[in-house]
């Protein structure tokens, strides 16, 4: 784990800091969505949820083209879920909200068994620091899940299929975003040559 993170700190370390620009962006758009209607928070929390994964997805191509020069200079091994592990990595203060959340929810809920005020205070600390730290989906919780502690699991998804994908066309050194996608062009090209 300690090699692990040595050697893929630089890109944590990026994909936490854009997860902080996109929470920022999240939280201003929030504030001026809270004063129009539903409609305008739905689409200012979409736009700023792809602009977060396309952040994360130009940090992860980029890191599975660069793993792609070692593994043709032979300096690598060939490890396809690499862009997972990395992504389960940055996630971890994702994840600890989320348990955290889950166990105040479980502890401190009303009308559950337990009843407890610890577990009401931890829930309500825990999930405000969530809704800063991820607020880029801050609509979609306050529209269609505000008291379902599972939405603060569901929100790490969408960042695991990302890496995992930009990781992955890294390596194959295909581009979705940022790259020349004219396949039309090529092909008249190829034509002409002939």
């Amino acid at each position: 784990m300690r090699s692990f993170w040595k050697e893929n700190s630089k890109t944590i370390t990026r994909l936490w800091l854009y997860q902080f620009a996109a929470a920022f962006m999240g939280i201003i758009l929030s504030f001026v969505s809270a004063i129009m209607s539903e409609v305008f928070t739905l689409i200012f929390c979409i736009v700023t949820a792809l602009f977060y994964l396309c952040l994360i997805y130009m940090v992860m191509w980029e890191a599975g083209a660069t793993e792609k020069i070692k593994i043709d200079g032979g300096r690598a091994e060939y490890k396809p879920l690499k862009g997972l592990f990395i992504s389960l990595f940055a996630n971890i203060p994702n994840f600890l909200l989320f348990v955290l959340i889950l166990i105040g929810y479980i502890f401190g809920n009303k009308s559950g068994a337990f009843r407890m005020e610890w577990g009401g205070n931890l829930y309500v600390a825990a999930k405000s620091a969530a809704l800063i730290w991820e607020s880029m989906y801050n609509g979609l919780v306050t529209l269609y899940s505000p008291n379902n502690p599972v939405i603060f699991f569901l929100m790490i998804i969408p960042s695991l299929f990302v890496c995992t994908g930009g990781y992955f066309l890294g390596l194959k050194n295909f581009k979705i975003l940022g790259g020349k996608l004219s396949f039309g062009k090529n092909k008249e090209k190829k034509k002409d040559t002939k």
